[in-house]
């Protein structure tokens, strides 16, 4: 059969999607990007927030619209399993839904559909890389344990689960073999691992046997809870230099009643200790935080506390999200609802005091020379990505001037010598 696929939400949903079309691909079906081609597409949906549920709904009934009449229509993925009787229901031209606690089972539930015998076990190989090489995402765990009073994540996908080093490591080794540059490794709680099921393996000895691998190969770590940033992984960020001294730590708030109403285990003073220990042993870190306003009660007083702690601290990334009113979380019938009015005044005013503060700590950055990983060419500049800056389109990039030709996927020295509010320019720097 030929098979299309839709990849919505994080990057650990995009990640699900690379295993679905390996076990596909591992029997035969093509892989295609036309979906007038397609026997049956595949929507991997996102069911986190309120905006992600709607586009994933949109992105559904664009489909149904566009495709033949005779294409399958399988839905899969976190909407898929928080609102599968609801979806059945309202949408009848879905032919088969697969919830993220189904997966397990997925070529079982897909044969009976495709009339195929595809089996459930493949190996690493048999992934397909969606996003193109040169970097790939590594996910090491399942599910999240934190309980956020705002968050449905738990209720999605479970509590967490780490998987087995061992298959980790084979993993990370096919990436590097097939030429993947840059391994970003990602999980719900990235901090957490190896404590469900190990008692002396966690997750700074995993990021130190992946650096081991190839010293060539870079390493950026994601999702890090910030009070389970212990000193022995900072350690392993000072003695790899393969691993990039990128920190993202998503704190939420500052305010420390509304960290306890979030249900967040950490504490402004805890935040602000942990982030100035990091500065201190590594003076080159980069931190990207993301950030809630308008969760119930909120107050004035909440949200001055929060604008003081971001100019203090200075983040390099910040994100921010207006708080999202989800079924079955606790903060769902929170008392002091927050007008998504002001909501969005405070969204707005965050972002414009921290595009002060991401520009200037990119002009710092002028005169200095970064290692460059070439992504892309739009027939005038090139666009690459340091370690400052993740693959997710967040961040930003670097604009690389070059009289002489890149090529995608290779590093490149570049003096900076613009700064922009979230982006950096530079010149290659011939050898």
């Amino acid at each position: 059969m030929k098979i299309g696929m839709i990849s919505l939400g994080c990057a650990k949903n995009l990640v699900d999607s690379e295993w679905i079309l390996g076990l596909l691909k591992k029997e035969q079906n093509e892989i295609v990007d036309d979906f007038l081609l397609a026997d049956a597409i595949i929507i991997n949906t996102c069911g986190f927030i309120e905006d992600a549920k709607k586009e994933s709904i949109q992105v559904i009934l664009d489909v149904i619209q566009n495709k033949k009449k005779d294409t399958l229509l399988i839905v899969v993925g976190c909407l898929a399993k928080r609102y599968k009787k609801e979806l059945l229901q309202e949408i009848p031209e879905i032919d088969l839904i697969i919830g993220v606690d189904e997966y397990a089972h997925i070529g079982t539930l897909l044969n009976k559909l495709f009339k195929s015998k595809m089996k459930e076990t493949f190996e690493v190989e048999d992934r397909v890389l969606t996003s193109y090489l040169p970097f790939a995402y590594l996910k090491i765990g399942e599910g999240c344990s934190n309980c956020c009073s705002y968050c449905a994540i738990p209720l999605i996908r479970g509590p967490f689960n780490s998987y087995k080093k061992e298959q980790i490591l084979k993993e990370a080794q096919h990436l590097i073999h097939i030429g993947v540059k840059e391994i970003v490794i990602i999980a719900q709680d990235t901090t957490r691992y190896g404590k469900d099921i190990y008692s002396n393996y966690f997750l700074e000895n995993l990021l130190e046997d992946i650096a081991k691998l190839d010293t060539k190969v870079f390493i950026r770590l994601l999702y890090l809870y910030p009070d389970r940033i212990s000193d022995a992984l900072i350690h392993v960020f000072e003695r790899y230099s393969n691993i990039f001294p990128y920190f993202d730590i998503p704190i939420q708030h500052s305010s420390n009643r509304l960290l306890k109403q979030m249900n967040r285990t950490g504490t402004k003073e805890l935040y602000r200790e942990v982030i100035n220990k990091i500065k201190r042993k590594i003076p080159n870190a980069v931190f990207r935080t993301t950030l809630i306003v308008g969760f119930p009660s909120e107050s004035k007083e909440d949200f001055e506390d929060l604008k003081q702690f971001i100019q203090e601290i200075q983040f390099d990334h910040l994100g921010v999200f207006t708080y999202s009113k989800e079924e079955d979380t606790k903060a769902y019938r929170m008392s002091l609802q927050v007008n998504k009015n002001l909501a969005e005044k405070r969204k707005k005013e965050i972002m414009q005091i921290q595009h002060e503060i991401s520009y200037n700590n990119n002009l710092k950055r002028i005169n200095q020379t970064h290692l460059v990983l070439i992504e892309n060419f739009d027939g005038n500049n090139y666009y690459g990505r340091s370690y400052l800056y993740a693959p997710d389109d967040i961040d930003g990039h670097v604009i690389v001037k070059s009289a002489k030709k890149l090529f995608i996927g290779e590093y490149v020295l570049v003096k900076i010598t613009k700064a922009y509010a979230y982006d950096i320019e530079g010149v290659a720097i011939e050898k």
